[in-house]
């Protein structure tokens, strides 16, 4: 499966990048690529400047490759379909419970990267207001 995605990935000319999870935390991953010859992007690729035709991802999250890649590539293809950004994420959320709701690695996952948003929800709040949670 991890093969078949990057197989995926690397046939269609894009990069798999591993940044620190400090420059990627609010966005765990993101991409600026071209597909079906139209360039496809989100406000995290432009903000982080996100060279054409890759796909960036958090180092936290390098276990879980096969989710966050299959995740971003559907995403992708949304895009491309004329989906905007947020309709193009759920999509692809959706895509992924169809493909991996019986994965207990996905779930362990998704676990995860739910307590990673909430630790960083806290810590832009900043520590005298997360006292109270």
């Amino acid at each position: 499966m991890n093969e078949d995605i990057r197989e995926e990935i690397e046939s269609l000319g894009y990069r798999v990048i591993y940044k620190p999870h400090e420059i990627m935390k609010d966005y765990n991953a993101t991409y600026n690529v071209i597909y079906g010859g139209k360039r496809i992007t989100n406000p995290a690729g432009i903000k982080l400047g996100i060279p054409a035709n890759e796909i960036w991802v958090s180092e936290k999250w390098r276990k879980y490759e096969k989710y966050i890649l299959f995740h971003e590539l559907q995403e992708i293809k949304f895009r491309a379909m004329g989906y905007e950004v947020e309709d193009a994420h759920y999509l692809s959320e959706m895509e992924c419970i169809r493909r991996f709701r019986n994965d207990p690695m996905w779930r362990e996952f998704i676990v995860e990267l739910h307590i990673s948003d909430v630790e960083n929800i806290v810590e832009s709040m900043g520590n005298d207001k997360s006292k109270n949670l």
